[in-house]
């Protein structure tokens, strides 16, 4: 016993001094030199600084050297970082290809990670490539070893240039201080990192080794010492812009064009501290939504697109509590009482934003805080007599303020502490809502250790308008989770519990709640390149799920997948899963008391994709899903070609399908005379998803390029019986047919169909200033025509009613300090 225990001493020693091993370092040289960014290195300040090389592979060989030489140099002064890399590559081994900023593609790139704070939790990253196309971002949370950030929709006005040799390529940076955050000692340690890549190689190097089998991305950066008296300059910047949005409909023609200006402002509050705020926001360029057709019983989540809403709110995302597309959604409220001789004709499908604003920044001990605020203008509902036909206007949802407070506490070991309060308050007669949360995360010295822990309580006061009083809702919910997150073999076990009054989607996002989950995952991962592949992995995961009130068995699911890259770079991926028992839905029905009962069901799936380095690549899917007792099928597949055209032009088409035979599904509810419910009715149908999504590029330089995008969703649902589920949970047949008893045609038979296109040019003509000119195409069909086959019903669809717009905008950047200068001067 005494030598086992010896044992696991030593051992625990040595993967203790293995996490805390040395890490690179070196002192920051300051120059008085006016460093020209132009990727020639002719500035005698650059001799100065020492070279930093001896990169490490992260992928395909982590750990060993580099195949490839690499010698970065850093200086700095009272303005600005600059940065000097040497990337060794032959000529023609570069992959030199042209894309839009913000997005690297193919490309060979030189990149570098700041973390000021040196807390292994936030952070920034600036990349170029050989091109020029810069790429830049924010890490929060370690950076969950994402290369590429954690937000990529931040944008930072900084200054690059590169150079390509016979041998060599170079990257030159100056990055000016107001685009970092830092605390205000005179004498600075940051966290810092230097990586490039090799597409020829496919290789990932790092001048500070990044070890994959240990989490976070931040937390292995080296370290640059001696910064001495530098200072956040004033950081205000100024983004005006104007707009103008023409629009067309086939049906009306063209309307007048709608002039519109405002401006976005970032102001530094101090060294650490940031404020955003748009004033007059415009989103009318924004990328269309993947619209689909909704069977489910739940919300259809759509990404964010509006970039105020995008850049900058990791803070605000941590606790999972902020889903922006509240902001300027209506909820449809009615915020007084509707005669029973009155309808609703015409409701409003967005909220006029006001104007939003948020500060974020973090102390310098470690604590993160951050204000978001949101206003909202008032929307109304049109409701007509049916009497009279007279029509008014009715208060929906009144004038709407959006809080969001977060406080985010760094620890030690790359762990943290977080509150993040969520706050709608509405005027008259409308719901107000309060959601309080707060996560922790911990990890061991040596990183090998997770234990996390989340808790929101969610209170909602509602007002009745038939009542005239004033009610309260209030539920909460927790999650567990225990991790191994070092090392070939890892585990997580997690409990999470929600009540069934638990509600966060007046500002937050969820599906369902009153649920009690337990999960278990057991993965194995090769990192090293083993027999054909560079690395591999397998993992086995077990989902038992109850609901909470009552306390019911809902769902037991065993699922397990293997992904491996080959060698050559080709992928692969197989997964399995299976529900061996009944399953349980207390949702699908759409009635309390009613419980949808699924049999036992299983399903197998695979995924191949070529090379991603060649010209044309090719990435297929298919999955098989079965359930025997009811004939149900579910065949899901894609495949997606990416063609490059010289390094200007892309194209990439993705067509996916699905085929779901036999599914069982709520259609409708059946009312006796007396308005008492006496039928739910589930529907046997077959759903076939077709989706065509075509993407193409254009780049003239690296900063000006023309992107294309059309998508094609075509949905069908045809029902081939109908049956009655019981108060005892039962189906059996009934007698209705979904036969409109007039016209002979299916009421409940669907064929959905959204065509969109985003066509955009957009040219960078000074460092932040842009111009954009976006057209947009939306046609959206909704009949019974479910028998026409591909081509005829895109034709069919591009005949009918179609709504295009067409927005040129512009943006320019102001710089305070760059204003006052001249004033100064002159």
């Amino acid at each position: 016993m005494k030598k086992l225990l010896i044992l696991i001493a030593v051992c625990l020693s040595v993967l203790e001094a293995t996490a805390q091993q040395v890490k690179k370092t070196f002192e920051a040289v300051r120059t008085t030199d006016n460093i020209k960014i132009d990727g020639v290195f002719d500035e005698a300040a650059w001799a100065e600084a020492p070279i930093l090389g001896d990169f490490i592979q992260r992928r395909p060989n982590p750990g060993q050297p580099s195949e490839r030489k690499t010698e970065v140099r850093l200086l700095y002064d009272d303005e600005a970082l600059y940065i000097a890399a040497k990337i060794y590559e032959e000529r023609d081994q570069v992959f030199n290809l042209l894309t839009n900023r913000d997005n690297i593609g193919n490309s060979d790139y030189f990149g570098v990670t700041i973390d000021p704070f040196q807390a292994g939790l936030n952070g920034v990253g600036l990349f170029v490539t050989v091109a020029g196309v810069q790429y830049d971002a924010l890490y929060s949370n370690g950076g969950n070893e994402r290369v590429w950030g954690n937000d990529n929709d931040w944008n930072a006005v900084w200054l690059s240039n590169t150079q390509i040799n016979d041998d060599h390529w170079t990257a030159e940076f100056k990055i000016p201080y107001a685009v970092l955050r830092f605390n205000s000692d005179e004498i600075q340690q940051w966290g810092i990192n230097f990586m490039r890549k090799s597409t020829f190689l496919n290789e990932d190097s790092f001048w500070n080794p990044i070890d994959p089998q240990i989490d976070g991305y931040l937390n292995q950066a080296g370290s640059v010492t001696n910064l001495k008296n530098i200072e956040t300059p004033t950081r205000l910047f100024f983004y005006p812009y104007v707009s103008t949005v023409f629009s067309r409909t086939s049906e009306t023609g063209f309307v007048d064009p709608q002039l519109n200006g405002g401006m976005d402002i970032k102001y530094g509050i101090n060294d650490a501290f940031t404020l955003d705020a748009t004033l007059i926001p415009d989103f009318s360029g924004v990328r269309s939504d993947n619209q689909v057709l909704n069977l489910s019983p739940f919300e259809v989540r759509f990404n964010e697109n509006r970039q105020f809403f995008t850049e900058g709110v990791e803070l605000f995302n941590k606790a999972g509590l902020f889903y922006s597309r509240r902001i300027g959604s209506t909820f449809r409220n009615i915020t007084e009482k509707i005669d029973d001789n009155e309808s609703i004709i015409s409701r409003p499908q967005a909220a006029q934003l006001i104007n939003a604003s948020k500060i974020t920044g973090r102390t310098n001990g470690g604590l993160g805080i951050g204000f978001f605020n949101a206003i909202s203008d008032r929307t109304y509902v049109t409701v007509e007599n049916n009497e009279t036909g007279e029509t008014r206007e009715v208060e929906a949802d009144p004038l709407t303020n959006f809080n969001v407070i977060v406080l985010d506490q760094n620890l030690k070991n790359n762990s943290s502490v977080t509150l993040t309060n969520t706050n709608v308050m509405r005027g008259k007669n409308a719901d107000d809502a309060n959601v309080t949360g707060v996560n922790l995360n911990l990890n061991d010295k040596t990183l090998t250790w997770r234990l996390r822990g989340f808790y929101a309580y969610s209170h909602i006061n509602s007002y009745g308008l038939e009542t005239g009083a004033t009610s309260s809702k209030t539920g909460y919910k927790y999650n567990l989770q225990f991790s191994k997150t070092r090392g070939n073999f890892q585990f997580n076990i997690s409990r999470n519990l929600e009540t069934d009054d638990y509600d966060i989607n007046d500002l937050g996002f969820l599906r369902r709640a009153n649920r009690l989950e337990h999960n278990a995952r057991l993965s194995y991962t090769q990192f090293e390149p083993k027999g054909a592949f560079n690395n591999y992995s397998y993992s086995l995961r077990f989902e038992h799920n109850r609901l909470y009130n009552p306390s019911q068995f809902a769902e037991f699911q065993i699922s397990s997948g293997f992904n491996g890259t080959f060698k050559n770079f080709w992928s692969v991926s197989l997964d399995a899963n299976t529900t061996p028992t009944t399953s349980y839905d207390f949702f699908e029905a759409r009635q309390e008391g009613y419980v949808f009962e699924r049999p036992e069901s299983f399903s197998v799936g695979g995924r191949l994709s070529t090379d991603s380095r060649k010209n044309v690549r090719i990435s297929t899917r298919y999955r098989y899903w079965n359930r025997p007792d009811w004939n149900q099928t579910d065949q899901f597949g894609n495949i997606s070609g990416r063609v490059r055209i010289g390094t200007r032009a892309e194209i990439d088409h993705n067509i996916e399908f699905s085929n779901r035979a036999n599914e069982r599904g709520y259609v409708t509810r059946l009312y006796d005379n007396s308005g008492n419910l006496e039928n739910v009715v589930i529907g046997v149908r077959d759903v076939r998803n077709l989706t065509n999504t075509l993407s193409s590029s254009y780049i003239f330089t690296n900063r000006m390029g023309l992107t294309f995008r059309l998508r094609h969703y075509w949905s069908r649902v045809e029902y081939n019986d109908f049956l009655e589920i019981t108060e005892d949970d039962e189906l059996r047949d009934i007698e209705y047919t979904g036969i409109d008893a007039t016209t002979g045609d299916p009421l409940h038979n669907r064929n959905f169909n959204q065509f969109n296109i985003d066509m955009e040019y957009n040219w960078q003509f000074l460092p932040g200033s842009e111009i954009r000119v976006i057209w947009k195409r939306a046609i959206g069909t909704d009949d019974l025509n479910t028998h026409l086959d591909f081509f005829n019903n895109f034709s069919n669809t591009f005949s009918a009613s179609n709504f295009d717009t067409i927005t040129v905008r512009m943006v320019y950047f102001v710089d305070y300090l760059k204003i006052r200068n001249v004033f100064r001067k002159s």
